[in-house]
């Protein structure tokens, strides 16, 4: 059985440790956990800590850590998406699929076929999203979750950055199979990797041809149509074997 999981954004290496309030209502009203109880604390920045509760009331929770250790279990900034997200439920299991395949950021891409809009007022709600995600999958950094831009705000065009446009064959332009991409990513390894994914409807044409005269690469998942959270699925699978051999 594996121990529950709180985060702690200022996590010391050793001492006595008191949870944030909503964890700490989270710890003892509603997971009931008591005194003697070892937990996992995680401080969203790569490190994490088991630790014993010491003391349980209605309003907070404190633990003692008894061992440190820095591990992220993410890809090092390496592997970025930017989505143009569904609506509802599909938008959490889009992050949560992000998260636990270890993707590093997300941006909420605006798209002439958008169907939900991502600013300050609900950015926080991806946020939390992630942190869930990040407690059920043992990720300890938290993946970034940035603010809503265009295709020409993405700086696709950055050195050391392969970006690849999720999109199918166009007559204009130069696509690749997943063989094809993996023989080139293989051959010439990438320090970064960018994800473009559009909206159900996809993206328009022009969009794609605006992304490979910035720089992007046009990737085909295959003869089927995929839906947002099962497409950035198979490109977090693919950067990361792509990243683990480079």
């Amino acid at each position: 059985m594996s121990h529950p999981r709180f985060l702690v954004p200022l996590l010391k290496s050793v001492g006595t440790v008191s949870l944030p309030d909503d964890e700490a209502h989270h710890a003892s009203r509603v997971l009931r956990c008591q005194t003697g109880d070892i937990v996992i604390l995680f401080d969203g920045n790569g490190n994490e800590a088991t630790a014993t509760i010491e003391a349980v009331s209605k309003r907070s929770v404190e633990a003692t850590i008894q061992a440190h250790a820095f591990a992220p279990r993410d890809h090092s900034g390496r592997l970025n998406f930017a989505v143009a997200l569904p609506k509802g439920d599909r938008q959490k299991s889009t992050i949560e699929k992000l998260v636990e395949l270890g993707a590093d950021s997300l941006t909420p891409l605006a798209t002439s076929r958008s169907v939900a809009v991502v600013d300050e007022s609900n950015v926080d709600r991806l946020v939390r999203y992630a942190i869930e995600a990040c407690k059920q999958c043992r990720r300890n950094r938290l993946m970034l979750v940035g603010t809503t831009l265009t295709l020409n705000e993405l700086n696709i065009g950055q050195p050391h950055l392969q970006t690849w446009i999720l999109h199918p064959t166009l007559s204009t332009t130069k696509c690749y199979s997943i063989r094809e991409a993996s023989r080139l990513e293989l051959t010439y390894p990438p320090q970064k990797l960018l994800f473009l994914v559009g909206p159900e409807g996809g993206f328009a044409d022009d969009e794609v041809e605006l992304a490979v005269s910035l720089g992007a690469k046009v990737l085909m998942l295959g003869d089927r149509i995929q839906r947002v959270e099962t497409a950035v699925s198979t490109a977090a699978v693919l950067g990361s074997y792509w990243l683990a051999e480079s």
